[in-house]
This record gives structure tokens, C-alpha cells and sequence, in this order.
């Protein structure tokens, strides 16, 4: 196994460990603590270990050392700033709990990269949250400006006009989607997990998360 697959090997299995450090099992702590060993590892052995701008920081925050994360992660922004480079240090911003900082990097990461559409998505998320629905609708049409029928951003945004009271049977279209019957056949998911984005099976299940909301 070369070293990016190792790499990106570290990634998946990092993923699975569920956040905040606080709510952690010993046994997930005790799994957060082998994979960081494991990249500290491979930095030793390495001169350069692929995507270690986004996983290292990634692994300090899954082991609660936000601060440290967040120290590194500005390092490489302020040293050689990029969409990378700023998406990490937003994520990190995030875990931290700094969302003003972490809605700053995403909106900057996004100039870095026009086509990509996913830094609005964090915007609209991280202000939807916390009840900032201007600001959220504001980034998912951002969105959707790119992919007009993106199926995180087309229901969020329903939800959004609904909370700020605009004219428009918005839960109405919320059922819609949560409703709809998506794909059955497997291939789509296969696809998105392959090149990234968002498929049916999101837009249905982010749409009934935002009807609980609406209706609590």
C-alpha cells in the first residue's frame, strides 16, 4: 500500500469517530489517540505525508486538542493560503467552537475556488444553527447558484424562506423532497461516494430533519 493510500485509509477510519471529544467512550479516545500516533508516525518516516494540512488537524480535534489544531492550522494558511489551507483552519475554527471565525474561512475558502459550491453549504449550515436565517439562505442560494437542484442546499433554503416568513408554500416543497422516492438502485449512492456531492437519499433525509425543526 503506497503512501496516499495509507493516508487516505487514516482519513476513513478518523471519520467514523463521532464528535465532541467530551461525549467519547475510553475506548473512542483510546482509537482517536492510535490514529494520531499512527500520522505522527508516518511524518517521521516522511518527508511529506499527503493531505497533511487537512488530517492532522482533524486528528488533534478528534483528540480534544482544539487549540493545538487551531495553531497549526493557521500556520499553514497564513504560510501558503489556498482553498486547502483555508478550509482546514475553518473546520478546526469549528470544532473549537469559534463560528465566527470558522463562517469568515469558509466565505474565503470560496473565493479560492469559484466552482466549488460545498463552503456555502458550511455557511448556510453553521448560520441555520444558530438561527441566522438571512445569512444562511444568503450562502444555499449561493449555492445553488452552481447546482440548482443541489439536494442539501434546495431544502435548506425551503426552510430558511419558511423562517423568514417569505411568500411561498415552503414546507409545502419540504415535503416534497422528504417524500420523494430517491434512488433505489444503489448506483447513485456508489457515484456520489466516488465524485463527491450530495444525492437523493441527502436531500430526503435533510428535508425531514428540517420539517422536525419547523414543526417543533
Amino acid at each position: 500500500m503506497n503512501l496516499t493510500d495509507v493516508v487516505r485509509e487514516l482519513y476513513q477510519t478518523a471519520m467514523v469517530i463521532p464528535e465532541p471529544f467530551s461525549e467519547l467512550s475510553m475506548e473512542e479516545q483510546g482509537e482517536a489517540a492510535r490514529l494520531l500516533a499512527q500520522f505522527e508516525e508516518l511524518q517521521q518516516a516522511h518527508d511529506t505525508v499527503p493531505y497533511a494540512e487537512l488530517l492532522h488537524p482533524m486528528l488533534l480535534s478528534k483528540n480534544g486538542r482544539f487549540q493545538d489544531a487551531l495553531t497549526l492550522t493557521r500556520d499553514y494558511y497564513e504560510n501558503a493560503r489556498s482553498w486547502e489551507t483555508a478550509v482546514a483552519y475553518a473546520n478546526a475554527a469549528r470544532r473549537a467552537g469559534d463560528l465566527d471565525l470558522a463562517v469568515t474561512l469558509f466565505s474565503t475558502a470560496a473565493e479560492y475556488d469559484p466552482n466549488d459550491l460545498t463552503c456555502w453549504l458550511e455557511v448556510g449550515d453553521i448560520n441555520l444553527e444558530r438561527g441566522q436565517f438571512t445569512e444562511a439562505l444568503t450562502a444555499y442560494e449561493k449555492a445553488l447558484e452552481k447546482e440548482n437542484s443541489n439536494q442539501w442546499a434546495l431544502p435548506s433554503a425551503f426552510y430558511c424562506r419558511h423562517r423568514l416568513g417569505i411568500a411561498g408554500n415552503w414546507l409545502t416543497s419540504l415535503r416534497e423532497v422528504a417524500n420523494q422516492e430517491g434512488c433505489t438502485c444503489g448506483m447513485e449512492g456508489c457515484l456520489t461516494e466516488i465524485f463527491g456531492g450530495y444525492g437523493s437519499s441527502d436531500g430526503i433525509a435533510r428535508a425531514a430533519y428540517l420539517l422536525e425543526k419547523a414543526e417543533q
